[in-house]
């Protein structure tokens, strides 16, 4: 019996405790910081984000922080984590859901920053967009909710397509003129799926080369 409930607590752990984990990092993160004085709140905001002027200092602080602070309303985003993160790991389970979303959130930043940082040389926007803010957890839940309509268990699909119409408007806005979060959110959306399709491929291999029982 006992052996029985450590088996199916491992695959609940396996299955959902990423998206429990980054959860509750996100709300107590977020948490912490809106108790703080608006001047300290401020000031750990700049300190987290992952643009040219901050994250060049603590690239590996600034990447993991950012994606555990929202200045905004965080209660929103703790349900499409939930539904978003766990979807996929029911899918994928819990490594590969951290591989992909933390793939997804890296590569955004870096892709959307790295765009940025070339603007800035030729001059085609102003130097001062070097402090323009990066920060919050949606690269981690769109790239995770895109994930769940893509590759999740099919009674999860239709949460995870609603998590995201809530969202969707905020997403891509300025996609064609190359806003940092537009660009960040379609690349982090693509590296999801991307890893998602490799994921499924490599199981799909994994099984046809099995041996048939007899």
């Amino acid at each position: 019996m006992k052996a029985l409930l450590l088996k199916a607590l491992l695959r609940w752990a396996d299955r959902f405790g990423v998206a429990v984990l980054y959860t509750v990092a996100l709300g107590a993160g977020t948490a912490v910081l809106h108790a703080q004085p608006r001047a300290r709140r401020e000031a750990w905001l700049d300190w987290a984000s992952t643009n040219w002027a901050n994250a060049p200092h603590h690239p590996i602080g600034s990447m993991v922080v950012s994606a555990l602070f929202t200045d905004g309303d965080v209660r929103g985003w703790l349900v499409l984590s939930l539904v978003g993160l766990g979807t996929v790991g029911w899918r994928f389970g819990a490594w590969r859901t951290a591989v992909l979303v933390a793939a997804a959130h890296v590569i955004g930043t870096l892709v959307s920053e790295g765009i940025l940082g070339i603007r800035i040389a030729i001059g085609s926007v102003p130097h001062t967009e070097v402090h323009t803010r990066d920060i919050g957890p949606s690269y981690v839940i769109a790239a995770a909710l895109v994930a769940g309509i893509a590759y999740g268990p099919w009674p999860a699909r239709l949460p995870c397509a609603l998590g995201l119409v809530s969202i969707v408007s905020s997403l891509f806005g300025g996609l064609f003129q190359l806003v940092v979060s537009s660009v960040g959110h379609t690349t982090a959306i693509t590296v999801a799926l991307a890893l998602g399709g490799l994921f499924v491929w490599r199981r799909r291999r994994r099984t046809a080369g099995a041996p048939a029982e007899v």
